[in-house]
């Protein structure tokens, strides 16, 4: 269900057709010669009328960061400063496979390769992995369908493995038999991983990805030196999160980072033409009235003469969207504390990528009655 027809021409006006501004005004890089198509009049206008807290927007232009900017929607007891570090969420997933393609790429896995062969000790599956702080409760997995699930299983959302469990880890169907999003093959995955490069998570994705790609806000597990930018959750109606800090990295939905580090990272994809063909190389259909299927790490959306890839993140207290075309080399990073934020992806990724783009009529993606919901009555998905 879509947003009423006045409300969501209301904020698409708001961001589409305005002035262009150089990059000079915006809170992040750009030379005086860059040109961007957001007003910083505008966007804390939208945010206001969302009740985002604090949203950030990274704009990329011909695979280059021009500018971030940073806009408040209500009052916190933190401001925000130029480099405001959020919980991304999902959008941990894309980065999470673009280091293990690298790894596919020197020879260290094979995509194709059953994932057991990399954990010779077999599979135990955490069943309170939201529950940081207290002792795991961990189940051996037996199932026969373990040995068939691949990692590009798991990257395209094939793996036959449920979103999440609570309970011991269960195959919801064959494995390669069609597309389920699934949080739990990406915890498989980074097991397997793990057992490869001998290293934990936050260290790996550090040495492989963070350093050589000069995403210094960027972490998967809570660290001191996040501090000073991190922000907290914020519900539908702007009353502020206990802070939760993971200390325990996980590839589905852990990353903190800033707008302008993971447009950084965006680039590195658009920019790796192996990585690129890759990730866009054998696509799932997941909803093909819409145009929209799913690669290595990322959803596609099939557009005249272009390519779009795009992802959305949801964790208490903040939502995240991000969508770049393979084309131009454009794209847009938008980080929120706000339960509401995805409210902005729409009208914020046009006025950088204009267009039409199916992605928002899909049934996964929260951009309609259930930000009413979320707003009226506190009940948030």
């Amino acid at each position: 269900m879509s947003w009423p027809p006045i409300k969501r021409a209301w904020d698409l006006a708001a961001l589409i057709g305005i002035s262009l501004v150089t990059a000079t005004s915006w809170a992040q890089v750009g030379g005086p010669d860059v040109q961007t198509t957001l007003s910083q009049a505008t966007l804390p206008q939208l945010a206001t009328r969302q009740g985002v807290c604090v949203v950030a927007v990274a704009t990329i232009r011909s695979r280059r960061v021009v500018g971030t900017e940073v806009a408040k929607g209500c009052e916190l007891g933190k401001e925000p400063g130029a480099q405001p570090v959020f919980q991304a969420a999902s959008l941990s997933k894309p980065v999470f496979a673009y280091a293990v393609i690298k790894l596919a790429l020197q020879g260290r896995m094979d995509l194709d390769a059953p994932l057991v062969t990399y954990l010779p000790e077999g599979y135990a599956h955490v069943q309170n992995l939201f529950g940081d702080e207290r002792v795991p409760i961990a189940d051996a997995v037996t199932a026969p369908e373990l040995s068939n699930v691949t990692a590009r299983m798991v990257l395209n959302h094939t793996s036959g493995l449920p979103n999440w469990s609570r309970g011991p880890l269960v195959f919801d169907f064959q494995p390669g038999a069609h597309w389920q999003y699934s949080g739990e093959g990406y915890v498989l995955l980074q097991n397997a991983v793990a057992s490869v490069t001998g290293t934990p998570l936050d260290v790996f994705m550090r040495e492989q990805v963070f350093t050589p790609l000069d995403m210094a806000h960027s972490d998967y597990v809570w660290s001191p030196r996040l501090n000073d930018g991190y922000l907290p959750g914020t519900t539908a109606h702007g009353r502020s999160l206990k802070p939760r800090h993971f200390r325990s990295p996980v590839a589905a939905f852990s990353l903190y980072t800033s707008a302008t580090d993971y447009a950084r990272f965006v680039v590195a994809v658009l920019s790796d033409a192996p990585v690129l063909q890759a990730m866009l190389g054998s696509p799932v259909s997941m909803q093909p009235s819409l145009g929209l299927s799913w690669g290595l790490g990322w959803g596609i959306e099939a557009a005249a003469g272009d390519t779009f890839i795009w992802h959305w993140g949801n964790n208490p207290g903040y939502r995240a969207f991000v969508m770049a075309s393979v084309r131009s080399g454009d794209g847009v990073v938008i980080l929120t504390n706000g339960e509401n934020g995805l409210a902005l992806a729409e009208p914020v990724v046009q006025s950088v990528l204009p267009g039409t783009h199916t992605v928002f009529g899909f049934s996964r993606l929260p951009n309609g009655f259930e930000h009413f919901v979320c707003r009226s009555i506190g009940l948030c998905f």
